[in-house]
């Protein structure tokens, strides 16, 4: 469900509008890395400015996101403290719907490599073991060194 401003029904202050919406508002789909759970949350001053609705205020959620290096889903928290849009308004245009800005606001927010902790050990190359849990039994990679030889080279 969309949410929506009616600009008549701000007052010539101002209003303040609080509230919360369902995880649906952002339409994350069947993102694999992303889950969301938790009410979208919603702390805004509206105030009508010349042609303008201007809406500042805060947007906060909480979010389950997989970590890069394990797989592992986390809890995380994510808000934007900082929300201020402006939208047209006229005589024809009395409605204003929020959830796209929403939904980018909260967005945006998310990391684009997000990790469980800055301490994961992410898990083994070789069985997937996740790493984190324990050490597996394997033999460490042998890295073969091409360039060992230019080592070798004497620079007088």
């Amino acid at each position: 469900m969309p949410l929506t401003i009616h600009s008549r029904k701000i007052s010539p202050d101002g209003s303040h509008i609080a509230g919360e919406e369902a995880p649906s508002i952002l339409d994350i789909g069947e993102n694999q890395g992303i889950r969301a759970q938790e009410p979208v949350k919603y702390d805004f001053f509206v105030q009508v400015v010349s042609r303008e609705l201007v809406v500042k205020g805060s947007v906060n959620t909480q979010l389950s996101l997989e970590c890069v290096r394990c797989g592992a889903f986390f809890s995380t928290y994510i808000e934007d403290s900082s929300f201020l849009r402006a939208y047209e308004i006229s005589e024809e245009v009395e409605t204003v719907d929020l959830t796209e800005d929403i939904r980018e606001a909260v967005l945006l927010k998310v990391p684009n490599f997000p990790l469980c902790s800055s301490q994961c050990k992410g898990v083994c190359l070789q069985c997937g073991q996740d790493l984190n849990a324990g050490t597996c039994a394997c033999e460490p990679p042998h890295w073969e060194n091409r360039w060992g030889a230019l080592d070798q080279l004497d620079s007088k």
